[in-house]
């Protein structure tokens, strides 16, 4: 996604560095995990990250004993890993390679061999307590559901309950965009299914716009929108180096473990999430 300002186009950059949030090293344990991932369908990249995502999950299930759903963003066919959904009850706040390993068995010389990747893992992985309020619900809807490139990009975003909302942007390069709150709108507390307009319509004729596009030589992405809303301010912005208005975290690993840290200090019951998936079309 581009960021259109009014008088110039500006990349900015968010420099981001591990941040201990409150109660982030309560609950939580060291565990070694492994995941598998056979190359059947997919490409040795796809099933890397594949074998890495299920390395994450059992490390999880390990900790917090219940069946992790994990949220996969799928971009040029690739697969992206992204967040556990907090019904696992449990964030990895940190986490380091120990080895990778390759397997390869063949039934026959008639038959072509089987490969599989395999990836052990050290995960530090904080175990949350209590369960989410099931009356405590964001949504987020977009202007479309299908771009072209230059088309604007507008969300709307409610929750059912007052406090404070954080938007995030997963684009197709692998950077992360903290959309809101911003340097220019520090003020996201919402009431009770208050509407709130990203941009606003002064910020939109005035200040910016969101533009979103193809990366060069793609005829199309998969990007989405993250929107995570907390009954407590949730400190992204403050806790984090930014340079402009906006920053951009270019690594979605790095921002996934980042973001985990911060949303994990913060009890189930308070806070809620929502994902909104688009495509961005080239208009050549």
């Amino acid at each position: 996604m581009k960021i259109q300002f009014a008088i110039s186009l500006t990349v900015l950059w968010l420099v981001i560095g591990f941040w201990s949030g409150p109660g982030v090293r309560a609950e939580s344990r060291s565990v070694t995990a492994t995941g598998a991932a056979a190359l059947a369908n997919l490409t040795p990249a796809e099933a890397q990250k594949l074998a890495l995502k299920r390395a994450r999950q059992a490390a999880i299930e390990e900790v917090c004993g219940v069946s992790v759903q994990a949220e996969t963003f799928v971009k040029n066919n690739m697969l992206e890993a992204d967040f556990i959904h907090s019904v696992s009850y449990g964030h990895i706040i940190s986490e380091k390679i120990l080895s990778w390993d390759a397997t390869v068995s063949q039934k026959s010389k008639s038959h072509p061999p089987h490969i599989a990747y395999a990836v052990t893992i050290k995960a530090t992985v904080k175990k949350e307590k209590g369960k989410p309020d099931p009356f405590y619900q964001v949504n987020g809807r977009l202007n479309k559901k299908i771009y072209q490139t230059g088309d604007e990009m507008i969300i709307t975003v409610t929750a059912t309950k007052p406090g404070y909302i954080s938007v995030l942007n997963f684009s197709a390069d692998g950077s992360v965009i903290l959309l809101f709150p911003n340097r220019l709108n520090r003020n996201n507390y919402v009431k009770a299914l208050q509407k709130l307009q990203i941009p606003s319509e002064t910020e939109r004729t005035d200040v910016l716009k969101l533009q979103v596009s193809t990366l060069q030589g793609h005829r199309k992405n998969t990007e989405y929108i993250k929107v995570i809303a907390t009954r407590e301010r949730l400190q992204l912005l403050e806790g984090l180096l930014i340079q402009g208005q906006y920053g951009v975290m270019n690594n979605v690993k790095i921002a996934a473990t980042q973001i985990a840290r911060f949303i994990s200090a913060i009890p189930l019951k308070d806070r809620a999430e929502h994902t909104i998936f688009y495509e961005v079309v080239s208009s050549n």
